[in-house]
């Protein structure tokens, strides 16, 4: 097995842009790896591919011994001419690293490098209608793309890496190429941050379709005048795709004081809500690893969840499950969960429990074992 230093190479160019999940997750492995392993050398690329940056200023930085950051000072110009030359062969990407992860669906040439691609979730085939057409393709273009020119596939969940071997009828068993699950972690010690005051229920991701905002708010029409108490919900996520419709309706419940759009809210504050929140309600529809309810878990929030896709894997027994076309069974869910307060401090404590089998650092342990299985077989392309 390989033990020598080994030279990584990490997109990060989702980082430099308002994070998503998958942004997050490209800056939580970055942070990990050099956290957990920096005897190894990093490349951090903040262009990759074909996803041009026009600043990076925004990106993820690391301060320590061993860590690289080439295209950081490029502007879009220089980093598209880079890449040309990289694709091209006719020079090595900066850094010349042994194996590089892509985050951001980009499966670029790159010479001897070794070419590890993540898998966040096909939803862009299952459900190419959650998305916009530039999205979709963006996305699948790259997958088909990986596989002519990836040595090694990271999946986010088993979920993920089911409905991926569905959807390409078991080409993954087929290529023999390497591939393992690699769960995401929450955030360490976001937990202590002081939680934002008020009773509310909260709501995390952004405006689009997947994340089915109009049944949680005929769940919220419902719930309104069958609570003694009534709770408005706020929504942390920015205006995301497709959502004209749903922003017109979110003005008119806010006038009614039933919800609060914030928009995309920084780590900080979005740790604090999860920590105030009396539960986090998260009807998606689909995804491939369902960040935010880990998030919520990690910070002592209960949790009410959609029973489909990755969502159970992720929740274990410590959420509510919901089904996420009916609207009457989140409100009841709600109403349920609101009438009982012994039931919100056990649903919390056990949600922390099982946040805690989901860390960074079992994740970059795992990320380097797979890194070392990738180089030790034989390329998949040789250069």
């Amino acid at each position: 097995m390989t033990t020598r230093r080994l030279r990584i190479g990490l997109d990060v160019a989702q980082t430099c842009q308002e994070r998503a999940g998958c942004g997050w997750q490209a800056d939580s492995l970055a942070r990990a790896l050099v956290a957990a392993a920096g005897q190894h050398e990093y490349f951090l690329y903040h262009h990759f591919d074909r996803w041009i940056n026009a600043s990076t200023a925004a990106g993820t930085r690391l301060d320590a011994p061993g860590v690289h950051s080439p295209l950081a000072g490029f502007s879009a110009e220089e980093a598209t001419a880079c890449w040309q030359q990289v694709r091209a062969g006719k020079t090595a990407l900066p850094g010349d690293p042994d194996i590089v992860q892509s985050n951001s669906f980009q499966a670029p040439l790159m010479g001897r490098a070794r070419l590890v691609f993540f898998v966040h979730d096909v939803s862009y085939w299952v459900h190419p209608g959650f998305a916009t057409e530039g999205t979709r393709l963006h996305c699948q273009d790259g997958v088909l793309a990986a596989l002519s020119r990836a040595d090694g596939f990271l999946f986010n969940s088993e979920f993920t890496r089911r409905e991926f071997d569905r959807v390409l009828a078991g080409w993954l068993e087929r290529s023999g190429r390497p591939w393992t699950v690699t769960p995401l972690g929450g955030r360490d010690g976001a937990a202590m941050l002081p939680p934002v005051e008020g009773r509310f229920w909260l709501a995390v991701g952004s405006l689009e379709p997947r994340k089915n905002y109009e049944t949680l708010l005929d769940a919220l029409d419902l719930y309104w005048p069958r609570s003694p108490r009534p709770l408005p919900l706020r929504i942390a996520g920015g205006e995301g795709w497709k959502s004209e419709a749903l922003r017109r309706r979110l003005e008119s419940m806010a006038g009614q004081g039933r919800v609060e759009w914030l928009g995309y809210v920084p780590d900080a504050e979005l740790a604090r809500l999860y920590a105030g929140a009396t539960a986090l309600v998260f009807p998606s529809w689909y995804e491939g690893f369902g960040l935010p309810v880990l998030e919520a878990m990690d910070r002592g929030a209960p949790v009410i969840c959609s029973d489909a896709a990755s969502l159970p894997e992720v929740g274990g027994d410590a959420a509510i499950y919901v089904d996420p076309a009916s609207a009457e069974s989140i409100a009841h869910a709600m109403l349920a969960l609101e009438a009982d307060p012994a039931r919100r401090t056990r649903l919390g404590a056990a949600g922390q429990r099982q946040a805690e089998r989901f860390t960074w650092e079992r994740t970059a342990r795992e990320t380097l074992q797979f890194y070392r299985r990738v180089l030790d077989a034989p390329p998949a392309f040789p250069p």
